[in-house]
């Protein structure tokens, strides 16, 4: 019902909104905000609604007219009280988010010590409550959102800075508040599964709240697409009606839509290895294969950024019409008269590419690269589960691969190329976390330091990069890790069921290879310990200690470590070529906590 209708004049207004303050008849909605990694509902936005015959059902228009007749404070702590008793009534789990315009500190209706008795009367502690403060206004309400910020942190509250980049000056408010929380606006939000731009911001302010120690909530979530995009980018809070819409009798148990995408926030962890077309797919022009040609030779000759239009029957992506291709075809004499109203699907290149939105980007630069007549000016088309979803441009494809080669590079033994330490703790963190059985392996040359001392740098090089092609040939590559975590010592974390016989495989073909390290006759040698005597020491031998965590008791990587540590201590006691698996399933009991 429109404000501007005569019946509703400001009086009648300001007397609905004082009756509706005075006899509280105001009905708290909740919205559930979700963990994303871990699953699970950590609190719930409140969101006011007027009586639904009421001039002031909707909220814009609730505060709108309290704040021309300057009662935003008597509004907002009406609010407050029933959120307040009713998230309590409800015995709602988690944080209750509550949100406060800074605009109500200037109102001299505005009493400090309110909160605290209406937390008090409802059996709420400080430590649940999280004030939203929105940046709503020019530069000159940044004095009132300080205000109101340090006002609520002295209080035992959390603070979170609501609509970040929709603002007047987002980052500059986000670096002087200094907030608990960051919601980052839903414009930025809506479509990101489908604009690299948008996913470029988001993934700009996740590492700045990262780097910073405040947690990012993305908030109006509206599609699983958008939803799949930001657990894939590591967004750690979510809200929006994809989860679940405000409710006055929300959800305690999470959301079936959400509960289904445990293994999505999965695939964050493997994205750590394995990087997906997912995170390049942009929406694009696209056409019915009905379409005449004339249309879709305008449609270039319009857009010279355009390289190529998607072809999509329904929503199956059939493929792609080359920009040069169709012009070329145009430039020809009479080409007009015989091709302007034939069907563009007669015109769709035969090397249109269509992979899924899942594929790893490695997979997808193959297919490009090893087609000689491959335009690399051309999209590809990307589906998902067969139905399109968007384009992905070649420039994007090889910029992503090779930041991945990079990363890559940047956390790998030198001399092996595997994986070091960091990817491992990452991996090893993931698979507690998702209570994924596994069996660590550390794998260590015995007497390799005389050895090295003995032959020299290049045949010690020799020994690890031989043991490293035994490992990687052992293992089961879709659920096994090899790590080579400096000089002789390997890691491997093992998914597979079989991991005993793959480590005594391993030993066997070490044992037979480990003759050929040294020089013709020189099996045995003189060299010197690690306490610098002098000793006879033998071909070299490999020792494999292992351990199965307990996934109840251990929950980081530092506790796996301090297990694997003692099995590969025991495995070297028993000396040669050994594998000692370790019945120690539990951290010591000092660093369970």
């Amino acid at each position: 019902m429109s404000l501007q209708n005569p019946v509703f004049n400001q009086t009648t207004l300001q007397k609905e909104l004082r009756r509706l303050i005075e006899f509280k008849l105001l009905t708290p909605v909740f919205q559930p905000i979700v963990a994303v990694e871990n699953p699970r509902i950590i609190g719930y936005e409140a969101l006011i609604r007027g009586p639904d015959d009421s001039p002031l059902h909707r909220p814009d228009a609730l505060f709108a007219v309290a704040q021309e007749s300057r009662l935003l404070a008597a509004l907002e702590f009406a609010c407050r009280e029933v959120s307040c008793e009713r998230f309590s009534a409800l015995n709602l789990p988690g944080k209750l988010f509550l949100n406060m315009s800074p605009l109500s500190f200037t109102d001299n209706q505005y009493r400090d010590g309110v909160t605290r008795e209406i937390l008090q009367r409802v059996g709420l502690s400080a430590e649940r409550v999280v004030f939203e403060l929105t940046e709503s206004q020019p530069l000159d309400e940044l004095d009132l959102l300080r205000a109101a910020s340090d006002h609520f942190q002295r209080q035992g509250f959390a603070v979170a800075l609501d609509d970040l980049g929709a603002g007047y000056a987002g980052l500059r408010v986000w670096s002087e508040l200094c907030p608990d929380y960051v919601k980052i606006d839903r414009h930025f939000i809506s479509g990101i599964d489908k604009d690299p731009v948008k996913r470029e911001f988001v993934r700009a302010m996740l590492d700045i709240a990262h780097r910073m120690g405040h947690k990012a909530i993305a908030e109006g979530i509206e599609t699983e697409a958008e939803y799949a995009t930001l657990v894939t980018m590591g967004v750690e809070y979510a809200q929006g009606y994809f989860i679940a819409r405000p409710q006055a009798l929300p959800p305690t148990e999470l959301p079936p839509s959400i509960a289904g995408f445990v293994g999505n926030s999965v695939r964050r962890y493997q994205d750590n290895f394995t990087r997906t077309v997912r995170e390049i797919v942009m929406d694009s022009v696209q056409v019915t294969p009905t379409t005449n040609a004339e249309a879709v030779v305008k449609m270039f000759r319009a857009d010279v950024r355009l390289a190529c239009v998607p072809v999509v029957d329904g929503d199956i992506p059939l493929g792609m019409v080359s920009r040069a291709e169709i012009l070329n075809i145009f430039s020809r004499r009479f080409a007009h008269e015989l091709h302007a109203q034939k069907p563009i699907r007669d015109f769709i290149s035969p090397l249109s590419i269509i992979v899924d939105v899942g594929t790893d980007l490695k997979v997808v630069g193959q297919l490009i690269s090893e087609d000689p007549q491959q335009n690399l000016s051309v999209d590809f088309i990307v589906c998902d589960k067969s139905r399109y979803l968007g384009v992905g441009k070649v420039r994007d494809l090889l910029r992503a691969i090779t930041e991945e080669k990079l990363r890559v590079a940047r956390h790998s033994n030198p001399l092996t190329q595997l994986p070091g330490n960091v990817p491992l703790y990452e991996w090893v963190d993931h698979l507690l976390l998702h209570k994924k059985e596994f069996v660590v392996a550390y794998c260590d040359i015995n007497h390799f330091k005389p050895f090295n001392d003995a032959f020299g740098y290049s045949a010690g090089d020799e020994a690890i990069l031989h043991l490293s092609r035994i490992l990687c040939d052992s293992v089961d590559i879709t659920c096994d890790f090899v790590g080579h975590v400096g000089g002789d010592d390997f890691i491997l974390v093992f998914g597979s069921a079989d991991w005993q016989p793959r480590c005594e495989q391993i030993l066997i073909r070490f044992a037979e290879a480990s003759r050929q390290f040294h020089p013709p006759d020189s099996t045995e040698y003189w060299s010197a310990d690690r306490q610098g005597q002098r000793q006879k020491f033998g071909a070299l031998t490999l020792a494999i200690g292992c351990v199965s965590p307990d996934l109840e008791f251990c929950k980081t990587h530092h506790q796996v470590s301090q297990l694997l540590a003692e099995a590969k201590h025991s495995a070297k006691m028993q000396g040669g070529n050994n594998l000692f698996h370790s019945r120690r399933r539990k951290p010591p009991v000092a660093s369970q906590d």
